[in-house]
């Protein structure tokens, strides 16, 4: 195994935990503010990002907003940016960061809105592997 694979290997800061979830995607236009883009679904999530499956690419280092339904409660207007886009079949898969700094992540931030995802891995809709 050369470095490269090695890197790539382990390349996320936490595991993350498989669910599906309803997202709506919301892009920010020139004129007329925040506008809803499109609906994908969520497929896995740690406290760092949320991969989601989109029928719309993004391009990485788009700014954009998501509501995330889950069956115990909605997570409005989350902000995100798309690391990653890949094609899918027909689709394509999303990575996005839910944080700018890690201070949102460590909890010295009041608007990390995922952070209430986590413990909630009982009552999120598992997909099936």
């Amino acid at each position: 195994m050369d470095s490269r694979e090695s890197r790539g290997a382990n390349r996320r800061k936490l595991a993350r935990i498989n669910t599906q979830m309803r997202v709506d995607v919301f892009k920010h236009r020139f004129i007329g503010g925040w506008r809803y883009v499109t609906r994908a679904k969520a497929l896995d999530y740690n406290r760092y990002g949320i991969g989601v499956t989109s029928p719309m690419r993004l391009s990485p280092g788009t700014r954009i907003k998501v509501d995330l339904y889950t069956p115990a409660m909605i997570l409005r207007q989350v902000d995100a940016e798309v690391v990653s886009c890949q094609r899918a079949g027909q689709a394509y898969r999303l990575g996005l960061r839910t944080y700018q700094t890690l201070k949102e992540v460590a909890g010295e931030s009041d608007q990390h809105q995922i952070r209430y995802l986590a413990g909630m891995e009982e009552v999120l809709p598992q997909r099936a592997s």
